[in-house]
């Protein structure tokens, strides 16, 4: 289920961006992606996954004493190459991701899957990468832990997305904020009509004194896509309000997403 997981992010991210970070470490495999044409580099979705957790065997050798590497590769190829793991099901046998020199540097992926007639077959992708000079590392920090405003735990995601699905189809931009009573809102809103969503399940946890409203009016159609990982299951989903910037934390088996979109001005 990991690599599945694994899948799964890639190809969310293949929809926003066509190209990401790889970021690995001893104890952290990161995928980053950026703002497309954003200077300086503008995070806009990172994947911190514990490597010792969530694969069997992790072996990394950098250039510096952390053994950090820095890569740089097209999303939609990591998307397509995973894209067996997501069909394989139980005929997976093991998967291999290597950092390889052919020709040029390459993420190699190696799939070994079983077959009905009991032999097994191999898938081998190569994905060129571009190895990030040590100097430009500073570009790819994540970004720092903020004082929110608001925080929001949301209990049912599922119910969150199919709320937004519908909204965007009813208008471009979703405004959200808190209630009178302390719940997640979301409003679509336009000279026709005014919808108004309030959850009762998704309360409000945490709140600084503050003079400014509470709100974000945000992309419905990018929200959607950044919120539409059907397969996976987020243990919990906190929603942060900072400076008309929405936050969002998905907390999963041994790995979390953090994305954030900035507010629309009308």
């Amino acid at each position: 289920m990991s690599m599945k997981n694994l899948a799964v992010i890639a190809t969310t991210m293949s929809k926003l961006n066509k190209t990401c970070v790889l970021k690995m470490s001893k104890r952290r495999f990161t995928i980053l992606l950026c703002e497309e044409n954003s200077s300086p580099k503008q995070i806009l979705l990172w994947c911190v996954i514990d490597s010792q957790q969530f694969f069997n065997e992790y072996d990394i050798e950098g250039v510096t004493q952390e053994d950090k590497i820095f890569l740089e590769l097209p999303t939609e190829m990591l998307s397509s190459s995973l894209n067996t793991l997501k069909s394989g099901g139980s005929n997976i046998i093991n998967v291999k991701i290597k950092l390889t020199d052919k020709m040029s540097p390459c993420l190699t992926i190696e799939i070994e899957l079983s077959t009905e007639y009991g032999m097994t077959r191999s898938c081998v992708h190569d994905i060129p990468v571009r190895i990030i000079h040590i100097d430009y590392w500073r570009e790819f920090k994540e970004p720092p832990v903020l004082e929110y405003s608001a925080t929001i735990e949301i209990g049912n995601l599922k119910k969150v997305r199919n709320v937004i699905e519908r909204l965007k189809k009813l208008c471009p931009y979703i405004k959200l904020g808190t209630s009178q009573d302390g719940f997640l809102c979301m409003a679509a809103e336009s000279q026709a009509f005014n919808c108004i969503t309030i959850f009762k399940n998704a309360p409000l946890t945490a709140q600084i004194e503050t003079d400014e409203e509470i709100c974000a009016r945000i992309d419905a159609k990018k929200l959607h896509q950044l919120l539409c990982c059907e397969l996976l299951n987020s243990k919990k989903t906190l929603l942060h309000f900072h400076n008309k910037t929405i936050h969002f934390n998905l907390n999963c088996d041994h790995f979390f997403i953090h994305f954030h979109l900035a507010s629309v001005e009308e």
